[in-house]
């Protein structure tokens, strides 16, 4: 039997404590979720998802990180935590996602890091 494998989800569309908590700023910057997601990856967590939406589903005046430029960059900060990208079906052609995880039809994920 394998062991449980322990992930977070990464706060691309902000913290949801301050939807509760009017004076804590809801914070979607890259800074953040790369801050939370090294933390994670020092006390051993090794997986992330990143949620796919166009625009931040709780209210459009608020921000949200680009679902494919913040798992390039996250793969970028980040060593060995794999990242799950949670992709919205019919938004895209599957060759343009193969295309967006810098892979080939042939080889879709070259980093072995995305899941």
């Amino acid at each position: 039997m394998s062991e449980p494998r322990y992930g977070i989800w990464a706060p691309v569309g902000g913290n949801f404590g301050p939807l509760n908590a009017p004076d804590e700023p809801i914070d979607a910057s890259y800074e953040r979720t790369r801050s939370l997601l090294l933390e994670a990856e020092s006390l051993g967590y090794v997986t992330t998802l990143v949620a796919q939406h166009l625009a931040n589903p709780r209210s459009l005046d608020l921000e949200q990180l680009e679902t494919w430029i913040a798992c390039a960059a996250l793969a970028e900060a980040t060593e060995s935590i794999e990242i799950i990208t949670a992709i919205k079906p019919l938004l895209f052609h599957p060759a343009v996602l193969v295309k967006k995880a810098g892979g080939s039809v042939s080889t879709p994920f070259p980093t072995g890091r995305y899941a």
